[in-house]
């Protein structure tokens, strides 16, 4: 029994300082070389898109040129982002997307008092440069900048109830395709979930239509492109530029690409 005993507690001592001297290491991995984004948008246009105002279109304001008469809307983009230093602090990115504003986002609203709308499509192109703060953390807070060309079409509705001269006026029109450059700002955090995948949230401002406003064509036009530039004597341009701006709220997933792991001894 003595025997026994003696043997067990060598076996116990014998695997304790076994156990102890079992090496330790800290594992540091590097930002991603490359990253790909794919993001689902939430849209809310500002500034002169807007035309709906408690959940009611503004035929007026649209067919005098003062509103393009959107208001909320949905959308999807791909951001490519390609680290220009060894932490990833900086990133040089290339995005497109696909956003879509409409005077209502669910459906038509007959029963409110004006029954117009507008609907557009907004297919963006976009190289800019990002700023990492967080490079080194699983969390990553970052800031961008862009400048963008856009596709823009769609079509407008517009509906004026003659009270005094029945049956209402109710005419639609179709915006042509009309090409713009403009520029976007970006804010938001990734989360690295691995070495290959993560998680993004962020926001986004565009303004489509910095560069290349015009107002063409007769009041006669069914068709006819996008008419944000002033021209008082043409329906729908009114006599002021306006902008044609949105941003979005952005839920997505990360594709990482070129994370280094390093193990670092530590005991």
């Amino acid at each position: 029994m003595k025997k026994t005993l003696i043997f067990l507690l060598s076996v116990f001592i014998t695997y304790g300082v076994t156990h102890s001297q079992t090496n330790k290491y800290m594992v540091l991995r590097s930002s991603p070389s490359y990253t790909l984004q794919l993001n689902l948008n939430y849209n809310q246009s500002i500034l002169e898109l807007s035309g709906a105002y408690n959940d009611d279109n503004q035929s007026v304001t649209v067919y005098d040129g003062e509103t393009f008469g959107a208001d909320k809307g949905f959308g999807a983009n791909l951001i490519s982002k390609i680290a220009l230093d060894n932490r990833g602090t900086f990133r040089l990115t290339q995005s497109i997307s696909y956003n879509r504003l409409l005077t209502y986002t669910f459906g038509d609203k007959t029963s409110v008092a004006d029954n117009g709308s507008a609907t557009f499509n907004c297919f963006t192109g976009g190289l800019g440069i990002e700023y990492n703060f967080t490079p080194a953390y699983k969390f990553k807070v970052y800031f961008g900048t862009e400048i963008n060309a856009s596709l823009i079409n769609g079509e407008t509705r517009v509906w004026f109830e003659n009270r005094f001269n029945p049956p209402p006026t109710d005419s639609s029109y179709k915006i042509l395709n009309s090409f713009r450059g403009g520029f976007g700002l970006m804010a938001g955090g990734e989360y690295f979930v691995s070495d290959n995948f993560g998680l993004h949230l962020g926001v986004r401002l565009i303004n489509a239509n910095l560069i290349g406003k015009q107002a063409e064509g007769s009041n006669d036009d069914k068709e006819f492109k996008l008419r944000d530039a002033a021209n008082p004597n043409l329906k729908f341009a009114g006599d002021k530029d306006k902008s044609f701006s949105f941003y979005s709220v952005m839920a997505g997933i990360n594709f990482y690409f070129g994370v280094k792991t390093k193990k670092y001894k530590i005991n």
